[in-house]
C-alpha cells in the first residue's frame, strides 16, 4: 500500500468515527478532528511533492477542472429564504427546508478541499515563475 493510499485510509477512517460518534461527544470529536487536521496537512505536503513532478499542462488542466467544480458546486447553494416563501427562519424548518439545509452544509464542507487543493496548484506555478490565465 502507497503512503498516500494509507493517508487516505486513515482520513476515511476517522469521517466513519466522527459520524458515528453521538452529537454530544465533543472530546472524541475534538480528538479525531487534530488528527485529521494533521493527516491533511500530511496529505497536502505530499500533494505538493508529487505536484513538483507534474507538467505545466497538467497542473492547468486539474486548475481549470477544480474552478468549474468549485463554480457547479456553488451553483446548487439553496437560498433558504426563498425556499420558506421569505418567512421567519426563527420558527421550525419543515422537511423541505431541512433538506436544503443539509445541501448547503455539504456545500460548506466541499468547497474548502476544492480551494485548498486550487491554492496548492497556483503556489506551483508561483513558485515555477509560470504565469497562469484566469478561468477561462
Amino acid at each position: 500500500m502507497s503512503e498516500s493510499s494509507d493517508v487516505a485510509g486513515r482520513l476515511a477512517e476517522i469521517q466513519k468515527k466522527l459520524l458515528a460518534l453521538p452529537d454530544d461527544a465533543f472530546a472524541e470529536k475534538y480528538a479525531l478532528h487534530r488528527e485529521q487536521d494533521a493527516l491533511k496537512e500530511e496529505a497536502s505536503e505530499m500533494a505538493e511533492v508529487v505536484d513538483f513532478q507534474r507538467t505545466d499542462d497538467d497542473l492547468l488542466r486539474e486548475l481549470y477542472e477544480l474552478r468549474r467544480q468549485a463554480k457547479l458546486i456553488e451553483g446548487q447553494r439553496v437560498n433558504l429564504t426563498v425556499q420558506a416563501g421569505g418567512a421567519d427562519m426563527s420558527g421550525v424548518i419543515g422537511m423541505g427546508l431541512a433538506g436544503d439545509f443539509a445541501i448547503n452544509k455539504g456545500i460548506e464542507r466541499a468547497l474548502p478541499g476544492i480551494r485548498s487543493r486550487i491554492g496548492l496548484i497556483k503556489g506551483t506555478f508561483i513558485d515555477r515563475g509560470v504565469d497562469f490565465p484566469p478561468v477561462p
